[in-house]
């Protein structure tokens, strides 16, 4: 109840999300996701994305597009009501989605239990929010709380993505060769592989990824990728 009263009041989209993963630890959760189920990279307007997910597995999702096959996306689209990733059907199964390695990217990220909730709003894009912890022992207390908070979470997230729309900003220009740089990052490639691509000195490389970075005021290359992305400044 203290979370949905917060997500009433909050004012940008950060508090939200900081307000949420609170809640959602207190219940025993590490992590969560709020996304619209669009074409990642493309974020239409009117689409949210709030996450809280290890680098680990940022990095696995970017480097393999893997929300391109994500089951739990995929099933969220046809179901109503909230889902365990162990339900049957194995809707979870990152190590057959992983394809040639057989390695299992979820669990050294910490992914190892998890709740979908379905969100389907009359006028916004389809959505879900995901909740994950390593251990399955969660009382029906716990689900139901994330069901509801899910509901307002979304409700909230759409507003105020849309009002941070409508305010002024300054806008973030990257150079070309900074986001050609940062296109090889979401590639997976290192600074000297990119040097080599783009035939400049790996330092050069390491500059203009550093000062997209600043750009973008983020801390991390997976955090300036999808910034970039969500930005429309990369594809």
């Amino acid at each position: 109840m203290d979370f949905i009263e917060n997500s009433k009041k909050v004012k940008s989209l950060d508090a939200l999300s900081a307000a949420f993963q609170k809640a959602n630890r207190q219940l025993g959760f590490e992590h969560y996701a709020c996304v619209s189920s669009v074409e990642f990279g493309s974020m239409p307007e009117g689409a949210v994305f709030l996450a809280d997910y290890p680098a680990d597995w940022s990095n696995y999702y970017l480097e393999e597009h893997y929300g391109k096959s994500n089951r739990v996306l995929q099933v969220s689209l046809k179901e109503h009501m909230p889902f365990n990733w162990d339900s049957s059907g194995a809707i979870f199964d990152v190590q057959a989605d992983a394809g040639k390695s057989g390695a299992d990217p979820a669990k050294p990220a910490g992914l190892f239990y998890g709740i979908t909730v379905p969100v389907h709003v009359v006028g916004a894009f389809p959505g879900a929010v995901n909740v994950i912890g390593q251990n399955q022992e969660f009382s029906p207390a716990a689900e139901h709380s994330v069901h509801l908070m899910s509901v307002y979470l979304h409700d909230a997230a759409l507003r105020l993505a849309k009002k941070e729309k409508c305010e002024m900003r300054p806008l973030v220009r990257l150079t070309p060769r900074e986001r050609e740089c940062l296109q090889w990052v979401a590639a997976g490639k290192t600074d000297w592989e990119i040097s080599g691509i783009v035939s400049i000195a790996e330092r050069t490389v390491h500059n203009h990824i550093e000062s997209a970075k600043a750009k973008l005021e983020v801390k991390s290359r997976v955090q300036a990728v999808v910034k970039a992305f969500l930005s429309n400044l990369i594809y």
